[in-house]
């Protein structure tokens, strides 16, 4: 009797556990064929992601009572293309967001591998949300001393061992659009030890007001990456982004811009860049849209322009049909080419040996669905 007693009282115990807590498993499978051509090279493919990143993940939050929660993210992406992960070697691993954290009246507090607060930005204010051969962040975040083919940027997209603040969001939710007057604050360890250089070390803010159809948000950061020739003796070189963006939504489109800085101490590796966009409603679907520039302040002052339109057709609340049309003009020597988000939409022109950038035209149409 005293057995059974135990046993029932354990089950209740699990049930109001249960009651006050929910897990969820979420996923997008998102599938294009893709061609791509710029300088010397051309390549046809199917690629993931063009649209959004594919991804699988799970999330949980418990209620602590009082207003309180404790939440977990985990989040991995996929290259449905190949059934592999996108972690390097093609491992799954929870590579796009990694967190657990503690919500309130307060805020929460979250630990663990995130977005960065300025790299939002980049995402939020454009109408391709980084996706495929029209992301703005092509050119915007890539290229030039501080992309893609220099050292600084290990910190542009994500950071690993960060702990962050945030005010304005609901808890355990995408760092996006906030509610009001919103803010997100992220610090990331170097965890490099004593007298070593501190490669890999964050610092950087958010600052928002989303109020009806406008939302508006201002970033600055500054990040270690590993030195370049100039401060060797450093150890490091010091990465400094600064972005602010805008959008209003007036029905039938929402419109868009951001204007930004990319720097480091290193003579000339200054990059501005700005952009405009719109996303039109159009049928059971919308057109994106959007213009982005980018110069460099080095001795060729090098730089590229990049134009993009698509539409995405929408076949149910979770499943839609989408193409995109990008063109790159490289101006002064520039070398900026197609990334695309999560590995989709992605060539990897650059990484091909005396690849010319010059300018440079992507396609894609493809299927995306999301559970």
């Amino acid at each position: 009797m005293k057995k059974s007693l135990v046993t029932l009282a354990a089950l209740t115990c699990v049930g109001a556990a249960s009651a006050q807590s929910s897990i969820t498993l979420w996923g997008v499978m998102d599938a294009d064929i893709s061609h791509f051509s710029q300088g010397n090279l051309s390549k046809t493919l199917m690629s993931t992601s063009g649209n959004a990143g594919s991804q699988l993940g799970f999330r949980g939050t418990e209620d602590l009572g009082g207003g309180m929660s404790a939440n977990f993210w985990l989040e991995a992406g996929l290259l449905n293309d190949s059934g592999s992960g996108a972690a390097t070697g093609g491992g799954l691993s929870f590579n796009r967001r990694s967190t657990v954290s503690l919500a309130g009246h307060f805020g929460e507090v979250r630990l663990g591998r995130d977005y960065t607060p300025s790299f939002v930005n980049h995402f939020v204010f454009d109408p391709f949300f980084d996706g495929g051969p029209g992301a703005g962040t092509n050119i915007t975040l890539t290229g030039g001393a501080n992309g893609a083919a220099g050292a600084n940027l290990l910190t542009g997209v994500r950071a690993n061992n960060a702990i962050e603040y945030l005010w304005g969001f609901a808890p355990n939710a995408l760092t996006v659009v906030g509610s009001g007057a919103y803010a997100h604050l992220m610090y990331a360890f170097a965890e490099n030890s004593n007298g070593q250089p501190a490669v890999g070390e964050y610092a950087g803010g958010r600052f928002g007001y989303a109020s009806g159809p406008a939302n508006v948000a201002i970033s600055y950061a500054q990040s270690r990456g590993a030195p370049y020739a100039a401060d060797a003796a450093a150890g490091y070189s010091t990465y400094k982004e600064f972005n602010l963006g805008g959008s209003y939504n007036l029905g039938v489109a929402k419109l868009m811009a951001h204007i930004g800085t990319n720097n480091s101490d290193v003579t000339g590796s200054k990059a501005t860049h700005w952009g405009i966009g719109a996303i039109i409603n159009a049928g059971l679907g919308y057109i994106p849209m959007s213009y982005n520039r980018v110069k460099q302040n080095d001795a060729t002052a090098d730089g590229a322009d990049q134009f993009a339109i698509g539409y995405v057709y929408y076949l149910s609340k979770h499943t839609a049909l989408y193409t995109t049309v990008s063109h790159i003009n490289n101006r002064n020597n520039g070398h900026y080419s197609f990334f695309g988000g999560n590995g989709g939409g992605n060539p990897a022109f650059y990484a091909v040996p005396g690849f010319a950038y010059g300018n440079g035209n992507g396609y894609d149409i493809g299927l995306r669905t999301s559970f």
